[in-house]
């Protein structure tokens, strides 16, 4: 792992291939975003079994986040603790996560688990998985990735249009970052939780303020995108994905077709046509869904961290 460069080498290429942190610059946010490879062990299991006791999750170990504050705080860092709700598998919780903040130059980090985006209520995975969904099916139907997810994911509200908005955000994000090669599904190497404790007052005294950072990173963050091939693009960027992953609804079964009866006879009264009732959607058993949950999850981290370290975006 490089040393992050000052400011005058390091902040002026947003590309840099020193830059190799997953760390997020959002447009008008008041921090950086790093997003966390190693969470905690209880916080980890909740989302790869789905089950848990308890309703508040931290992102570090209590001896992990205990190594790091005090370290910063005895540099003058300011540490404090936010919390955001989160709806997955049946339960919703509470995840507090550390920001901590230079002082000196109003510069902050916030340290958020890999799979949350800020103020959005399902984990990115859920998202992600939608999409995929959607654009491999051989007929697309925004309602049924939309129900796949949820029923993937244990989430119950859902809404086709909330896939429809990220398959577009999807597009942005590729557009704008020109992102031309898929995005990778090994796992990355990234500084563990303990190297933190240097690197984290290394990048707060690398750039004189967040509004410093906007100037240079702004106009990248907001130019408008080319015009592309966005149904390509999304399919090309997440190909590492194995699509078996995103088999969760079972094929309707083929039924023989009956020769029809061409006598001729005299015509019978019909009643009046009722609505079509559209069947319900038939889902594999719950054992081959959590196989397929755990591994779309493990994909998914490494595809999210590759897109943090690479180019410095959240997926959606």
């Amino acid at each position: 792992m490089s040393i992050l460069p000052q400011e005058n080498d390091f902040w002026n290429n947003p590309n840099n291939n020193n830059f190799e942190l997953p760390l997020i610059l959002v447009d008008g946010a008041d921090c950086l975003y790093y997003l966390v490879q190693d969470i905690s062990e209880e916080l980890d299991s909740f989302i790869t079994t789905g089950r848990t006791d308890t309703q508040e999750f931290t992102v570090f170990s209590k001896k992990q986040e205990q190594l790091l504050t005090s370290h910063w705080a005895h540099l003058g860092f300011i540490i404090t603790h936010h919390s955001q709700k989160v709806e997955y598998m049946h339960h919703g919780v509470s995840i507090t996560y550390l920001k901590v903040q230079n002082p000196k130059t109003g510069m902050s980090i916030s340290f958020l688990p890999w799979f949350l985006l800020p103020d959005r209520p399902y984990p990115v995975f859920l998202y992600i998985f939608a999409i995929c969904h959607y654009n491999r099916a051989d007929k697309k139907s925004l309602s049924q990735s939309a129900a796949a997810a949820g029923k993937m994911f244990g989430v119950k509200s859902l809404n086709k249009s909330t896939v429809s908005r990220n398959i577009k955000a999807l597009e942005n994000i590729i557009d704008i970052s020109r992102i031309n090669i898929p995005l990778s599904i090994e796992q990355p190497e990234l500084p563990s939780n303990e190297e933190l404790v240097k690197l984290v007052p290394e990048i707060l005294s690398s750039a004189s303020s967040i509004d410093s950072l906007e100037e240079k990173y702004g106009e990248m963050i907001k130019q408008l995108p080319m015009p592309i091939n966005s149904t390509e693009a999304v399919h090309h960027v997440l190909s590492n994905i194995p699509i078996e992953h995103s088999k969760v609804i079972k094929d309707k079964e083929v039924f023989r077709r009956v020769t029809r009866d061409i006598r001729k006879r005299p015509p019978r009264p019909r009643p009046p046509k009722s609505k079509c009732v559209q069947r319900p959607l038939e889902f594999i058993n719950f054992g081959e869904l959590e196989q397929k949950r755990k591994g779309f999850i493990n994909d998914c981290r490494c595809l999210v961290l590759d897109a943090a370290v690479s180019y410095h975006r959240f997926l959606v």
